[in-house]
């Protein structure tokens, strides 16, 4: 008996012990469960700084979106008499049909089909600056937006041109469908073929369909008639036609390079004479001879430049190596800023018409690389490859510097504002170096840092306002410095936490608020 109760006791004890540790783990399993909370707590702080960069440009986005809607009252009409209410609704209808196709390919094929993020930006730049700056194209625009979907499998790709089809036949009357539909032809055919030459790489998804959009409206519904928009319009379209003359005959007849070298020498100034048309019929070159000959003015600022370059490229390039990348391609900016601002003071004009000739001849020099056409192409291949960066090398195309021409460009042909020059040449050089010398604390889920948005804000800041204050022309008389602060802080925060390239978002994105400050 007394060997039975100490026995029937220790039993107990244990089913005791066994039904605690049921209900309370033991200190192996707590040791389990802290390290498992642990790595929940870890996957939610990488999750929460994976999202906040982009809770932090949605902000910003929906604010000055929001803004705009306030200022322009969207049961009002503008001058031209377009409904801003028609424009909304538009709007909305297409952000609906966004949301849709990525949810139902998403509810079929998992998140995998997802768009990036930056996909909202191919739905804010296009709306915003032509609702801003343009405002009757803005209804065609938020239509063409859709192409962005095509990335898509085909099937998708024709259900996102019938609802193209679909908009402009509720938003127009009979007679403007035709050339509305015509104009979402053109647009999915020249996204289509930045898509296939940029290999989705060099040039994603987003960029061609926003550069599928700029051309589309440069060669067919923009109706702009100043000279320099002729000028760019008609050199492009010289361009287009040589590049397209040039593929048939490789293809076709298997013209070796050096004849297509001499092709496009000798077509690109025949189509460049057939596609720009000035007053009485001139022939362009003798134009452009006889503009400059007339002003001493103009003779003195194309001095100036051609001796800047002359002292600056060869700095650049036997400097080159004891320069990092960053530094390198920033000193680029640099020269952009200080060889166009003050030209731009003097004779706004002329800066205009040199850009909008510039353009077309840099895609001439990139297509002369992509080509490898003798005996330019490997001079031109070796001495850019030495500025690219990651996603230069990542395509076929080596297109920085097409974009830091771009963000400058814009927003000085469209609205006569420096504030790409600014941006890119000081408030986003000065960012960069800043940050990476520098820059000790970092926004949450990149790499950029504080110190270099600081920068970024500070620099901007003073070059606006020393413009504002000695500038005795219009460039930014209709701000006040309280507003120049509100542009260059926003894009300052946005420039830090976007991933888009920087050349594209921050001119368009300044030029916009800056439109927003005169509403």
């Amino acid at each position: 008996m007394v060997a039975i109760i100490p026995h029937a006791s220790f039993i107990a004890a244990d089913l005791v012990q066994k039904t605690k540790g049921s209900q309370i783990p033991s200190k192996q399993g707590h040791k389990v469960n802290m390290r498992t909370h642990r790595v929940d707590l870890k996957d939610e702080a990488r999750e929460i700084e994976r999202v906040y960069p982009n809770f932090v440009q949605i902000v910003i986005l929906l604010g000055t979106f929001y803004y705009g809607i306030e200022r322009l009252q969207p049961w009002s009409t503008d001058a031209t008499g377009t409904s801003y209410k028609k424009i909304f609704v538009n709007a909305f209808v297409v952000g609906l049909i966004m949301i849709g196709v990525i949810s139902i390919k998403y509810w079929q094929h998992g998140s995998r089909t997802l768009p990036k993020f930056d996909t909202v930006y191919s739905f804010y730049l296009p709306f915003m600056i032509s609702l801003l700056f343009d405002t009757p194209s803005t209804v065609t625009n938020t239509i063409l937006i859709l192409s962005v979907l095509n990335s898509y499998k085909w099937d998708v790709q024709l259900l996102v041109i019938f609802l193209q089809f679909s908009l402009v036949y509720f938003n127009f009357e009979t007679g403007d469908r035709l050339g509305n539909i015509i104009g979402v032809i053109i647009n999915s055919l020249l996204s289509s073929i930045l898509k296939h030459i940029g290999q989705l790489k060099s040039l994603d998804n987003i960029d061609s369909n926003l550069f599928s959009i700029l051309l589309t409206n440069i060669l067919y519904f923009s109706e702009a008639n100043s000279i320099h928009f002729r000028i760019l319009k008609g050199i492009i379209l010289a361009l287009m036609t040589t590049i397209a003359t040039s593929y048939i005959l490789k293809k076709i007849l298997y013209v070796k390079p050096f004849m297509l070298s001499i092709l496009f020498a000798v077509g690109l100034p025949v189509f460049t004479k057939r596609f720009i048309h000035l007053v009485d019929g001139q022939d362009p070159l003798l134009w452009l001879v006889g503009y400059i000959v007339e002003s001493t003015t103009r003779q003195k600022i194309l001095f100036a430049w051609f001796s800047i370059l002359l002292l600056s490229v060869p700095s650049v390039l036997i400097e080159k190596d004891s320069l990092s990348l960053n530094t390198s391609r920033k000193v680029w900016h640099f020269i952009i800023f200080l060889l166009i601002v003050p030209s731009f003071q003097i004779d706004s004009n002329f800066v205009k018409i040199a850009l909008s000739g510039t353009i077309p001849v840099f895609l001439s020099v990139e297509y002369i690389r992509f080509q490898n056409l003798p005996p330019l192409g490997s001079v031109i291949e070796l001495q850019l490859r030495r500025f690219a960066d990651a996603r230069d090398h990542s395509g076929p195309l080596i297109i920085s510097y097409l974009y830091l021409l771009f963000g400058i460009s814009i927003p000085l042909l469209v609205n006569n504002s420096p504030m790409g020059l600014i941006g890119l040449g000081i408030g986003d050089s000065l960012a960069s170096i800043i940050g990476k010398r520098y820059g000790q604390i970092r926004w949450r889920g990149t790499q950029k840092t504080i110190e270099g948005t600081l920068a970024f804000t500070i620099t901007s800041l003073i070059v606006c306002l020393i413009l504002l204050h000695f500038d005795k022309a219009i460039v930014f008389s209709h701000l006040t410095a309280l507003q120049l602060l509100c542009v260059c802080t926003l894009s300052g925060v946005l420039e830090g936490n976007s991933v888009l390239n920087d050349n594209i978002l921050i001119p368009a994105f300044m030029m916009i608020c800056e439109k927003l400050c005169t509403l």
